[in-house]
């Protein structure tokens, strides 16, 4: 596993210090926050690889943190950010956790040793994603690495969750893509509304025809949006 850069989120100090301590020893660079706004922060601040995330102060803090991410309400933080959760163990917090969007929730009690084990994972992920080529279609250039987006040379200044929508289209640009694969895809979760996705691809394709592309983030009535027609 390469060298990742982490935030571990918790209320739990002595936990933090645990996971913080082995995950450097590991060779691992780690940040710490101990209630949302700082979390929040340092995700827009930094380039967070994973975040590890756990109980904070009030029970809903955890998982409304995580919505918001999954949503793109945070413009600095990229909403497919991976992130770990740990919990209770019981089913329900469990299903809560997957739901506002987790990657891997683990009990409590977890060792260290299975948290690395996740995180190779992640790492894996992560890195595939750093190396994945450019794509191209027509005049739109996507750098996957980079994260930038052209329109015959021009450049084009997209969120980040605009980006991750138009990398997902790229990728396979004549497939329909129904609402909900979006929501699950960039959102990481079920239960976007149909209209928040309709809203982030039509500023998208605002832009991207105002530097020129056309016919482009085709809307299949009933079946959901295609990059280009058939």
């Amino acid at each position: 596993m390469g060298q990742l850069t982490l935030l571990i989120a918790s209320v739990d100090e002595d936990r933090r210090g645990f996971l913080a301590g082995q995950l450097d020893a590991d060779g691992h660079t780690v940040h710490e926050a101990d209630h949302p706004a700082a979390a929040v922060a340092k995700l827009s601040a930094l380039a967070i690889d994973v975040m590890v995330l756990g109980d904070l102060q009030q029970p809903a803090d955890a998982p409304r943190l995580l919505r918001a991410v999954r949503a793109g309400e945070h413009p600095r933080i990229h909403p497919g950010l991976p992130v770990i959760t740990i919990g209770a163990e019981d089913e329900l917090t469990a299903l809560r956790a997957y739901e506002s969007g987790s990657d891997h929730h683990l009990p409590d009690d977890t060792g260290y040793m299975l948290l690395r084990a996740v995180l190779a994972t992640v790492a894996r992920r992560t890195l595939d994603d750093a190396t994945a080529r450019h794509l191209h279609v027509g005049e739109i250039h996507v750098d996957l690495a980079a994260l930038t987006v052209t329109v015959a040379g021009t450049a084009v200044r997209v969120s980040r969750l605009e980006f991750a929508l138009l990398a997902k289209f790229a990728a396979d640009p004549v497939r329909v893509f129904s609402k909900h694969e979006l929501a699950r895809c960039i959102w990481r979760q079920q239960q976007i509304n149909g209209r928040t996705v309709d809203s982030h691809i039509a500023r998208l394709r605002g832009r991207l025809t105002q530097a020129g592309a056309e016919r482009v983030l085709i809307n299949r009535w009933g079946q959901g949006w295609s990059l280009i027609a058939t």
